[in-house]
């Protein structure tokens, strides 16, 4: 993404879960679904996520973002967008 360009909490989470269930190929998939559960994601999927949230919607993680829960579904994972983008 563009530094420049400006993405609010709902655009990037409907990005997220659009790049998530396409990527899964699960359609069903909801934003409580866990996704390593119903998903079949696995640990190095998680890196993907981290990859696409960082590079595509630019928004930076840092390490205590990193844990399993801020990824296990697109609930959490909205949320954790959320908040980093209030902070920054």
């Amino acid at each position: 993404m563009d530094k420049g360009m400006y993405m609010d909490a709902s655009e990037a989470r409907t990005r997220l879960e659009d790049f998530v269930v396409r990527s899964l190929g699960k359609p069903s998939l909801t934003g409580s679904d866990n996704i390593f559960e119903v998903g079949e994601a696995t640990s190095l999927y998680s890196m993907e996520l981290v990859l696409f949230i960082e590079e595509k919607l630019g928004i930076p993680l840092e390490d205590e973002d990193l844990e399993r829960d801020n990824f296990a579904t697109i609930d959490a994972m909205g949320k954790m967008i959320e908040r980093k983008l209030r902070v920054s």
